[in-house]
């Protein structure tokens, strides 16, 4: 479904990607995980078309920037961490809401099956009781849940997420987790995370980032392993199981 082929990518003087080659089977959730700062949020950037790929990200067998960009929308969902800027008199059922403008006609107006898309999404994400409430009063974890809500109205085929579990408590990262592996199952998610916990439990596959460079990809149960992630993370790890679900830790 989504190819990225040597992808390279500098500002200044400093080389942010590295040759970057993978693919993402649809159906699929692959995880990205890292250090901070090893181009993660980069990655994703030019597979969402925020960075210009330069013919080295595919789609469904077609090179990004042969894309139209609303047509482009209609199959792809985007949440990055630069979403959480959204501010002002915007609602959360607003915000949620623009997840439909692909589907809109260019001067129409958003149809009973769109909010019926918002108000379910809303509370399948834990947003609904924020309903009617301004994203400028919100907390960090309130705004993220909308903004979750605005890529999941989309009902993409492919969704991009960039770190969807910051900012919210236990309870709603789980709860997150839980939805997208209802999502996963008709469609393909990348997703970056920092909990590796998460990664193992919920991921089918993943991919390890250092300095630019991928440093290996596989199922998760391959990739994400002790000795591979110490020499990644510089810290030592430990693997636990519960009720046939492995841990890991540090």
């Amino acid at each position: 479904m989504l190819e990225v082929c040597h992808l390279s990518y500098w500002v200044g003087n400093r080389e942010i990607l590295h040759d970057v080659s993978f693919q993402v089977k649809e159906g699929s959730m692959t995880c990205i995980v890292g250090p901070n700062g090893c181009g993660k949020s980069t990655l994703l950037s030019h597979i969402s078309g925020r960075l210009k790929s330069r013919g080295s990200v595919f789609y469904k067998g077609k090179a990004l920037e042969s894309y139209d960009r609303k047509a482009y929308a209609r199959e792809t969902a985007v949440m990055v961490q630069q979403s959480m800027e959204i501010t002002g008199e915007l609602r959360a059922e607003q915000v949620v809401l623009m997840g439909r403008y692909p589907f809109k006609s260019r001067f129409g107006d958003y149809q009973k099956k769109d909010h019926e898309i918002v108000r379910r999404v809303m509370k399948e994400t834990g947003s609904l009781p924020l309903w009617g409430q301004e994203m400028k009063s919100m907390s960090g974890g309130e705004k993220q849940r909308v903004l979750i809500a605005k890529a999941l109205a989309q009902e993409p085929q492919l969704l991009l997420m960039d770190e969807p579990t910051n900012h919210l408590d236990v309870k709603y990262k789980i709860a997150l987790m839980e939805t997208l592996k209802q999502f996963h199952q008709h469609g393909t998610i990348l997703i970056v995370l920092h909990d590796l916990n998460l990664a193992c439990r919920y991921c089918d596959h993943a991919i390890v980032m250092n300095k630019g460079h991928i440093v290996d990809q596989g199922t998760a149960d391959e990739v994400l392993t002790e000795s591979k992630l110490e020499n990644i993370f510089e810290v030592p790890f430990y693997t636990a199981f519960h009720s046939e679900q492995r841990f890991i830790y540090y």
